[in-house]
């Protein structure tokens, strides 16, 4: 039994969903796993010398069938998003041990006394050709201890693989789990009055200002709603972008990341090199540092924009001190000011900028 260790407590529920039957034959050697590192060492020795006492005692052929499953949803949620499935199949239809790992495999201190022809016979001509995988649908909601692979196979080849398919389910499973939740929470519950939203005629106020008048009370920039609110509220919906490359473990775990949360439901990633290989969404803002290097408005005096009715190009400071005048919000960072303002120049149509460099409404910034 193949088995992800718990992640947290949780209900257990069954997936309704059916699973798919893969069948690993020759044409799809030439799926090659994304990452070179995915090989048949990349297990734990113990599988290794599980094999070679099966093929000692004859019972390597013995076929058995195997699940793949967890003990408990993670983040104590109540469902998993099943992910990693594409990966496992790419390892499986390209398994071999080439000459050079059985070299090292018959010259390790745990294994050097194996009789050769496992080597020489058994590792050298294994694939996963009598391999038959049954698994849920990448991307489907799962619950705890409902397989979401079972693999038929021989015991040898059934324990060789046992520890690479864990690891190439049981991280993007949990990456999509985490960003599914985190798009769930952005999406599920926030209106935004000021992003064109239409409020609930149940919810309208009994003296609403009329259209076009200002009103003298601060206008209500969001309010929660249950989520499935009403059928007659519409809202813009925010995207979630994954930018945690720079804290990832290390260029796999961070490009994992990147494939996987876009599985979990997030709309674009920082992730250059996921974007290319992918063919994902890229996005993102600016850094800090992009914020401290403006000092003054000065620098952004001539920054201008094109309008989008008439195609004028208009400065864009004189635009932003008549904003600023309206909201009677005075107190602000001025190079913080400038940077958003150079940063807008240069990506008018895709603008999203950083905005905790500075905290401008606890401290004085004058």
């Amino acid at each position: 039994i193949f088995h992800n260790p718990p992640f947290s407590s949780s209900s257990m529920t069954r997936s309704s969903h059916t699973p798919t039957q893969h069948l690993l034959t020759t044409n799809m050697a030439s799926q090659q796993p994304t990452n070179n590192l995915v090989t048949p060492l990349l297990t734990d020795l113990y599988q290794i010398t599980m094999a070679y006492a099966y093929w000692k005692t004859g019972q390597h052929t013995k076929k058995a069938h195997f699940e793949l499953f967890f003990r408990k949803n993670p983040f104590g949620g109540s469902y998993t998003l099943f992910a990693g499935l594409d990966e496992v199949l790419k390892f499986l239809s390209s398994f071999r041990f080439s000459q050079d790992d059985i070299e090292y495999l018959r010259n390790t201190a745990a294994l050097c006394h194996c009789e050769p022809a496992f080597f020489d016979d058994y590792l050298a001509n294994l694939d996963c050709s009598e391999v038959i995988v049954h698994a849920m649908k990448e991307g489907s909601m799962v619950f705890p201890r409902v397989p979401l692979i079972t693999v038929t196979a021989p015991l040898g080849i059934g324990n060789l693989i046992e520890t690479t398919m864990l690891t190439l389910v049981n991280y993007p499973s949990l990456v999509a789990t985490n960003a599914s939740r985190m798009v769930v929470a952005a999406r599920g519950q926030f209106w935004e009055q000021t992003a064109g939203a239409t409020l609930p005629r149940s919810m309208t106020p009994p003296e609403s200002p009329r259209a076009g008048a200002l009103s003298s009370a601060k206008p209500r920039k969001s309010m929660q709603l249950s989520e499935g609110g009403p059928s007659d509220f519409t809202r813009r919906k925010p995207k979630c972008v994954e930018f945690g490359l720079r804290r990832a473990q290390g260029p796999d775990g961070g490009f994992s990341a990147s494939k996987y949360s876009h599985v979990g439901g997030f709309h674009a990633t920082s992730n250059v090199l996921a974007g290319k290989l992918l063919n994902l969404p890229i996005g993102g803002t600016h850094a800090h540092s992009f914020v401290m290097s403006y000092t003054s408005l000065d620098l952004v005096r001539d920054a201008k924009v094109q309008r989008v009715d008439n195609g004028e190009m208009v400065l864009l400071l004189p635009l932003v001190r008549k904003y600023q005048a309206e909201l009677e919000w005075h107190d602000t960072n001025e190079g913080e000011m400038a940077a958003f303002i150079g940063y807008a120049s240069s990506f008018p149509n895709s603008f999203l900028c950083l905005i905790d460099t500075y905290d401008t409404l606890q401290v004085d910034c004058a």
